[in-house]
């Protein structure tokens, strides 16, 4: 184990506090865990080891659980071994590897809804998180519980199943169908995050979900993360306060502020996008929501080193 943490090494960006106050709320989150071999196994293992060390708060899993290979069941319960290991609070929110796109080509032809209904069994228990100490959870009703909402330190935080893969749309009916309850759920637990924020008068809001929207697409752009974008453009923008936007998917760490209004030129400002690490980059970001800095958010990514 000291073997993998001598070797991890940690960049701060953003402005970090001086010192943690009561207010501020630290989280860690990472995601697209894909290397589907004993030693990738052992490697995630070291990594929720890793995150443990920080301690924050809770954990959030962006997505993606395994890789394009065939999708099994060992990958989901190597998954939960990983998770398992983290010592607070750990949310899990789908990525489409795992479930829609298990339908294609080389993925062993499954039906996708049987497998994610696997993964609401394994890793989304009823009203609360994974982790050695779980927390309560505010959980969408109806289909979808995984879309989950919780607040700490005045900032409210809120999952949506939006996983890569254009929303997990394929050109057929099924999958069609699929998303449309799928959008409508999400569009409905969003704008009830943005309730929340009005109602507890919260300092911030942060969003986690799996797929990347493209954000270099104006967003009225006929993909199926349309709706999404406009919501967080505009409504987003008439909350008043900061927004993360943290999701996977494309395995390139990043953080910037790459939302566009309808003019395909005017920034979101409101709106802070964090990617974060993914395979066959291991690592983690530890986020600290804090309100004496006037961006609210800064960070603190640890990447670890075969």
């Amino acid at each position: 184990m000291r073997s993998f943490l001598g070797l991890l090494s940690a960049m701060t960006l953003g402005l970090a506090a001086a010192s943690a106050s009561a207010d501020t709320v630290r989280f860690a989150v990472f995601g697209d865990i894909q290397q589907e071999t004993p030693e990738g196994h052992a490697r995630d293992l070291a990594l929720a080891d890793a995150i443990n060390t920080s301690d924050p708060e809770f954990t959030v899993f962006i997505g993606d659980i395994q890789g394009g290979g065939p999708c099994t069941d060992q990958q989901r319960e190597e998954a939960v071994e990983v998770f398992a290991r983290i010592k607070g609070p750990l949310i899990y929110t789908p990525g489409d590897n795992a479930w829609t796109d298990c339908r294609l080509p080389g993925k062993g032809d499954w039906d996708p809804l049987e497998r994610l209904e696997k993964l609401r069994a394994a890793l989304v228990p009823q009203g609360q998180s994974l982790g050695q100490n779980p927390m309560k959870l505010i959980q969408q009703d109806g289909e979808y519980r995984e879309n989950a909402r919780w607040t700490r330190g005045d900032v409210v935080f809120v999952t949506l199943h939006q996983p890569g893969g254009n929303n997990g749309v394929y050109p057929d009916r099924y999958a069609f169908e699929e998303f449309e309850r799928r959008n409508a759920a999400n569009v409905a637990w969003l704008k009830a995050a943005y309730d929340e924020v009005k109602t507890k008068k919260a300092r911030g809001l942060v969003v986690f979900f799996h797929g990347n929207p493209g954000w270099d697409q104006i967003y009225w752009k006929a993909t199926a993360y349309r709706d999404f974008k406009s919501l967080l453009a505009h409504e987003g923008e008439a909350l008043g306060v900061p927004i993360l936007a943290v999701h996977g998917d494309t395995h390139t760490f990043t953080i910037d502020k790459p939302l566009k209004f309808k003019d395909g030129r005017t920034k979101a400002s409101h709106v802070t996008r964090l990617e974060v690490f993914g395979s066959p980059h291991r690592g983690y970001v530890l986020v600290a929501a804090d309100p004496r800095n006037p961006e609210l958010f800064s960070f603190t990514a640890v990447e670890m080193k075969k």
